[in-house]
C-alpha cells in the first residue's frame, strides 16, 4: 500500500480519494478552503461511490494544511480545476521534496512546464513532475460526500516533465492505478491531446440559449450533425498546431475510440454512445467549467502558442472572441498563455524545449 495526497475535493479528488481509500492506501484529502471537506467529515468521514466503483471510501487525512496534506506522500494528485493550477503550483513549489511525484490529473498544455517554472523561480529543485490530458475518471458529484463513477478509462496517456522522467513516474502510479496510465511520450504531446474543449465548447456556445434558461439537458443531445461538423473543424486546428510543433496528435474521434471503445457509427452516434451513457449536464451558467477552464485554459493556449510560430487558428479564436462576449469575460487575460509560461517570442525549437526537455528554467 502506498501514501497518496489528493489536492482538491471536486467530482474528481473525492472519486479518486474515495477510490484510493477503499483500496487500502493511506489517503490525505486537501481542500484550500475546506467547505468541500464538511459534508465528507459529516458522512462519517468518508465519501459515497457509486457507478463503475461501489462502497465508502475513508480517507486518513482531511486538511486545509497543504504541508500537512503532501508531507511524506510518495505520490501528489493535482485534481483541481485548471484557473487553480497557477496558485496550488506555486504552493507546493515551496513544500515538495525531489523524491515525490506530483501528477497533475487532469493537466492542461502547459501545466508540468508551469510547475518546474514555479521551482525554478522558489531557487529549489523540482520534484518529480507529470501530468495528463484528462481524468483517469470520468464522474461527478450528485450531491455532497456522493459521486457517481459512470467510467474508469481504458487508458489515459501521460508524460513527465522532462520526458526520461515518465517511465518512473508510471512504475510509482502503478501501485495505485495499476496500468490505466501509458506512456504519452512527452509533456508536449500530453497536453495537445486534451480534447476537453474540442467536445466542450462549440455545442455550449452553439446552443447557448440553453445555456442562459440552465434547461442541464444533457450535453451530447446538443450535437447535431452540424454541429459535430464543427467539432470536427475546430480538433483539426488542434492537429495542425500539433504537427507545426511536431507532435503527433490523436484526433478526438480515435480518443473515444481509446477511452470508450467506440469505434463505428456517424460523429453524432459516436459523441452519443462515448458520452451518453453518462449523461452529464450541459453547462447552466457562465460561470460553467466549460467556459471558465476549456475556453481561458484550452482553447486560449492554443491559439497563444500559436501565435508564436506565426500559425493561423480562425475558428479557435472565434469560439474565444464569441465566449468573451456571451460571458463578459476576458479569457485571454485570465487564461494561460505564452507570456504566463515563459514562452512569450518563442520558436518552434524552444517551446519543444520547454515542455520535452524541461530546459527552459
Amino acid at each position: 500500500m502506498g501514501s497518496i495526497a489528493i489536492i482538491g475535493a471536486g467530482n474528481v479528488g473525492q472519486a479518486i480519494a474515495g477510490h484510493m481509500s477503499l483500496q487500502g492506501h493511506d489517503v490525505r484529502l486537501f481542500d484550500r478552503w475546506g467547505h468541500d471537506l464538511e459534508p465528507i467529515k459529516a458522512n462519517g468521514g468518508g465519501i459515497d461511490l457509486v457507478g463503475e466503483v461501489e462502497g465508502h471510501g475513508k480517507p486518513a487525512v482531511l486538511t486545509t494544511d497543504l504541508k500537512e496534506a503532501v508531507d511524506g506522500a510518495q505520490a501528489v494528485i493535482v485534481a483541481a480545476p485548471a484557473f487553480a493550477h497557477a496558485f496550488i503550483s506555486n504552493e507546493l513549489a515551496a513544500v515538495l521534496e525531489p523524491s515525490q511525484l506530483v501528477l497533475i490529473q487532469p493537466g492542461v498544455l502547459g501545466s508540468g512546464v508551469e510547475l518546474a517554472r514555479m521551482f525554478a523561480l522558489a531557487g529549489r529543485k523540482r520534484c518529480l513532475i507529470a501530468e495528463t490530458p484528462t481524468s483517469l475518471y470520468t464522474c461527478r458529484l450528485r450531491k455532497p460526500a456522493h459521486v457517481y463513477i459512470g467510467a474508469i478509462k481504458n487508458s489515459v496517456p501521460l508524460a513527465a516533465v522532462p520526458s526520461t522522467d515518465t517511465p518512473e513516474a508510471l512504475a510509482i502510479l502503478g501501485t495505485y492505478f495499476g496500468e490505466r496510465y501509458v506512456s504519452g511520450k512527452d509533456a508536449l504531446a500530453v497536453g495537445l491531446f486534451n480534447c476537453n474543449p474540442i467536445y466542450h465548447v462549440p455545442p455550449a456556445v452553439l446552443n447557448f440559449k440553453t445555456v442562459e434558461d440552465s434547461d442541464r439537458r444533457p450535453q451530447h443531445t446538443l450535437v447535431t450533425p452540424r454541429i459535430a461538423e464543427v467539432i470536427d473543424a475546430l480538433d483539426r486546428e488542434r492537429l495542425s498546431l500539433a504537427h507545426a510543433l511536431g507532435v503527433e496528435a490523436t484526433s478526438f474521434w480515435d480518443f473515444l475510440a481509446s477511452a470508450y471503445d467506440v469505434t463505428e457509427g456517424t460523429l453524432v452516434e459516436r459523441i452519443v454512445q462515448g458520452y451518453g451513457r453518462q449523461s452529464f449536464p450541459e453547462p447552466d451558467s457562465v460561470n460553467h467549467r466549460y467556459f471558465t477552464e476549456d475556453v481561458p485554459f484550452g482553447l486560449v493556449v492554443w491559439s497563444s502558442l500559436a501565435a508564436q510560430i506565426g500559425l493561423s487558428m480562425p475558428l479557435t479564436d472565434s469560439f474565444i472572441a464569441l465566449s468573451n462576449t456571451l460571458c463578459g469575460r476576458d479569457f485571454v487575460a485570465e487564461g494561460r498563455t505564452a507570456e504566463s509560461l515563459g514562452l512569450l517570442g518563442s520558436h518552434v525549437g524552444s517551446i519543444r524545449a520547454a515542455f520535452i526537455d524541461g530546459s527552459v528554467y
